[in-house]
């Protein structure tokens, strides 16, 4: 990237004295070069970078967006060329208004220099829209015009490039030293990033290659459902997964045995990561890749932002505010636990308490907090880690998991020794979870006067804004629902399907919980071990709504649909 001039930009650095007069004058050189001032500014850490990204922008007087946290438009994208993208380094995002006759919306143009009025000028006669810019860094349009103009179409081109080569190499069975000169041909290279940048872009958390008898599919799986976004010739695929297990130092030639390992993507200014696993099936490997990035990037959200019931919430405040006991939230793989114990973390996060947390992966980074990786492979295990936390002042623990006995028992003798601890435990319900710890093996004396709380949540998609409407269910499908005397009118809410959710009527996900504070009562039917029946009948005294009520709240606020609640939480 050449150098920008931004000398309002260089005025505040100078004004801030964050660097010698000297220093200044070698980095901005002849032609006043203030990108590469900025970009020591942030390699040295002097300035944290999303700090000096809003000086850039300010200096310009313009808004900075962060476009590796942005909401791109797919078909404003495509309004401008992807080479004139490349050359003026320029980057649709959404568009403002609608047409009105001759009347043309305005399009937000993200740039890294919104003085270049040549830039301006030429995006303007080509798409014939009026455009308002915004200040992004450049490396980040880059890594925009990477991701943003990728498509399903490219890929079965790729295909197509990929079955020439394959002609040319004079088919039939390949060797293993012919594969792995094949799977490193810039036909494989482009058809690897561009599957690997097509699933960064639509926020997919795993991709899936999956093969059959004459060919494979390329699956997504996006706000937990799976969608097909393109299919490969057999040929191509065996090429597709042999590429994939070069990048992740996996043995090409081994393909009778499950394979786990990780790549990385690096584009211009971050590194895209990946945890790769094939198994052997009937036509060839099946081939999953988990996108870490897409959850490495996510910046923890506030409490208040979870969209809990007000009851629920108001229960959740209060027990992370508690001085010591344990809070679990239980549900399945991917259902958004780390998330919500991270949301209640940063909500008592201050100078005034030590939190710490151990967890497998490490799947946000939070100030202020002392966070640890486990490593099985020297030692370090959840109960090591929590046994030398014991020893560190901790206030509140943070636990990403409770797998066994000997971490289950540590955790609830640090409740009874004045810690809170947080973690997350695999059962159906939040009711199981009173028990599980039982079932484990610790004893009940120490599980009832532990406990303090239990959330169990599940993720439906959230129906999509842009196309949502209202629709009065049948009188069957109500009266399942309720106790209604047929007076009222009733309303839920469904998408029709639009551009903007690719016309599937969702765009992202949001939770759905059940909520158990455990009381004197419970407690004691812990310690005599009581049964599930008089467990369930104690916490109803204490206010007990099953997940699936909140679930229909929730779909009557118009925040989901009937059909997901019914999807993700079984009837009571």
């Amino acid at each position: 990237m050449i150098g920008i001039q931004n000398p309002l930009f260089v005025e505040q650095i100078q004004a801030r004295k964050l660097l010698p007069p000297e220093e200044m004058t070698r980095l901005l050189g002849f032609k006043q070069d203030a990108l590469r001032l900025f970009r020591y500014l942030v390699t040295q850490q002097i300035l944290p970078r999303r700090e000096a990204a809003q000086l850039w922008a300010d200096a310009f007087g313009v808004a900075w967006i962060d476009l590796s946290n942005s909401l791109f438009q797919e078909e404003v994208v495509q309004l401008l060329p992807q080479a004139v993208a490349r050359k003026y380094g320029i980057m649709f995002v959404y568009q403002m208004g609608t047409r009105t006759g001759h009347r043309a919306e305005t399009i937000t143009v993200a740039m890294s220099n919104p003085s270049d009025k040549a830039a301006l000028q030429e995006a303007e006669r080509i798409t014939q829209r009026a455009l308002s810019p915004v200040c992004a860094l450049p490396d980040d349009i880059q890594d925009a015009i990477d991701i943003q103009y990728q498509d399903e179409r490219e890929l079965q081109e790729i295909d197509k490039r990929a079955i020439s080569l394959l002609i040319e190499a004079g088919g039939g069975e390949i060797s293993a030293s012919s594969l792995a000169k094949l799977a490193g041909s810039q036909a494989m290279v482009d058809l690897t990033r561009a599957v690997l940048l097509l699933a960064t872009k639509e926020g997919a958390s795993d991709i899936h290659v999956e093969p059959f008898e004459t060919h494979s599919i390329i699956r997504f799986r996006i706000d937990g459902m799976l969608r097909e976004r393109g299919r490969l010739s057999q040929e191509v695929f065996t090429l597709f997964i042999s590429r994939i297990k070069v990048l992740s130092g996996l043995d090409i030639t081994e393909q009778r045995r499950p394979h786990d390992g990780r790549l990385r993507l690096e584009l211009t200014s971050r590194v895209l990561d990946f945890r790769v696993s094939t198994v052997p099936a009937i036509y060839g490997e099946k081939l999953v890749m988990r996108l870490l990035s897409q959850l490495n990037q996510r910046e923890v959200p506030d409490l208040e932002s979870l969209n809990f019931s007000k009851n629920i919430f108001d229960q959740v405040k209060q027990i992370i505010l508690s001085p010591n006991g344990i809070f679990f939230l239980t549900g399945p793989t991917g259902s958004g636990k780390s998330t919500t114990l991270f949301a209640a973390i940063k909500a008592i996060n201050n100078s005034a308490i030590n939190i710490m947390t151990v967890e497998d992966p490490v799947e946000y980074s939070l100030p202020g907090i002392n966070q640890v990786q486990v490593n099985p492979a020297i030692g370090l295990t959840f109960a090591v880690a929590l046994r030398a936390f014991l020893r560190q002042d901790p206030d509140v623990i943070l636990i990403g998991e409770i797998r066994d006995l000997e971490t289950a028992k540590i955790a609830t003798e640090a409740a009874l020794t004045g810690h809170l601890v947080l973690s997350s435990l695999h059962t159906n319900s939040a009711l199981q979870a009173v028990t599980r710890l039982i079932e484990i093996g610790v004893e009940p004396f120490l599980v009832g006067p532990s406990l303090i709380g239990v959330m169990s949540q599940r993720l439906v998609r959230r129906i999509c804004p842009h196309c949502k409407e209202s629709y009065a269910p049948d009188r069957k499908t109500l009266d399942a629902l309720f106790q209604w005397d047929g007076k009222k009118e009733v309303l839920f809410y469904r998408g029709n399907g639009c551009q903007q959710c690719k016309n599937t009527g969702y765009i992202g996900r949001l939770a759905i919980h059940e909520m158990v504070t455990v009381s004197d009562e419970m407690r004691r039917l812990v310690i005599e071990r009581g049964t599930s029946q008089q467990v369930y009948e104690a916490a109803l005294k204490v206010g007990y709504q099953s997940m699936r009520y909140d679930g229909i709240k929730k779909a009557l606020r118009g925040l989901t649909s009937l059909e997901e609640v019914n999807r993700v939480a079984p009837w009571d």
